[in-house]
């Protein structure tokens, strides 16, 4: 953010007078009495405010591998207002060492609807070391093309060991998607204590991270969610949105899974909707699984506050 010098010659009446009006403007937003005067209330929609930038995942997602797997747009819009998915996060592109990357598009239409719908979109893909370019480049074009709020990085194995590949990798993506106003999310092993020499400090300038906690074996036990996002937290990713599987688990043992989720940071995504239409077990309970409604609402909880 460039600030022209001229813009900070203001008199101290001149900027309490725009304090002032920026207070109330928060204050009528948010349903709040409007009388200036910052509040626990008005201050809890501040920090809220800040705490949650626009553009971020909210609600329930879901990654699609193929847009083939959801249908027709009439049946993606119906299962997902069925299950109540806010967004969903359609694959670009997935990398490999060898050979020529996987692409895959046509799921613009789709997009389009789902925004039209009041849903948001993103985009995801799967990077390689040494391909850093090809990848952001084909992920943010995906993105702005169909209107995406933002795209995820599903960095895993092929950077264990590599930290100057991570570095390079978020140092073209980061600045590019910066400027094309796209969000910028990470998601990766569930459990970090278990991938030490994972480069986890490289990513951490994302803006959300989501463990996938699948808990594949099903032996980490009724803590293990929140033993994820605290490890998250304390490698430094500011906002965790836990990535639940729909695949590798008896309906008892996926009420077990979603009763130990508490999401800190007001969504939760699934991975993915191909193994939903084989569990078809799954679509119900991803439509039951609730949000605390403050977490859920975020700044907009704040509007049942009677004062400021």
């Amino acid at each position: 953010m460039t600030v022209r010098a001229e813009s900070l010659d203001l008199s101290l009446r001149e900027a309490l007078f725009l304090l002032d009006r920026g207070i109330r403007a928060v204050q009528a937003e948010h349903g709040l009495v409007v009388d200036g005067i910052v509040g626990p209330r008005t201050r809890a929609v501040l920090d809220a405010l800040l705490r949650r930038p626009a553009g971020l995942p909210r609600g329930k997602g879901m990654f699609v591998r193929s847009v083939k797997h959801v249908g027709s747009i009439e049946a993606m819009l119906a299962r997902v207002a069925q299950t109540g998915l806010r967004w969903l996060a359609f694959q670009s592109i997935w990398q490999y060492a060898d050979r020529k990357s996987s692409r895959w598009t046509g799921f613009g239409g789709h997009a389009q609807a789902l925004r039209a719908a009041g849903h948001a979109c993103w985009v995801w893909g799967f990077p390689w070391p040494g391909r850093e370019a090809e990848f952001v480049e084909v992920l943010l074009s995906s993105a702005t093309s169909c209107g995406a709020s933002g795209v995820v990085v599903d960095a895993e194995a092929p950077y264990d060991d590599a930290p100057e590949a991570a570095a390079r990798l978020m140092a073209l993506l980061l600045p590019a998607a910066r400027a094309a106003g796209l969000a910028v999310g990470l998601t990766s092993y569930g459990a970090p204590w278990n991938f030490p020499r994972f480069p986890w400090a490289a990513f951490t300038g994302v803006d959300f991270a989501a463990p996938q906690i699948y808990d594949i074996a099903n032996d980490q036990g009724s803590g293990y969610p929140q033993r994820s996002i605290a490890a998250y937290r304390a490698l430094g990713f500011s906002r965790v949105i836990p990535a639940c599987p729909t695949f590798g688990k008896t309906p008892a043992q996926w009420t077990a899974l979603h009763a130990s989720v508490s999401p800190p940071d007001g969504a939760v995504v699934w991975w993915d909707w191909y193994n939903s239409t084989r569990n078809p077990f799954t679509w119900n309970r991803v439509r039951d699984f609730e949000l605390p409604q403050s977490v859920e609402l975020g700044i907009g909880a704040t509007a049942a506050f009677a004062g400021g």
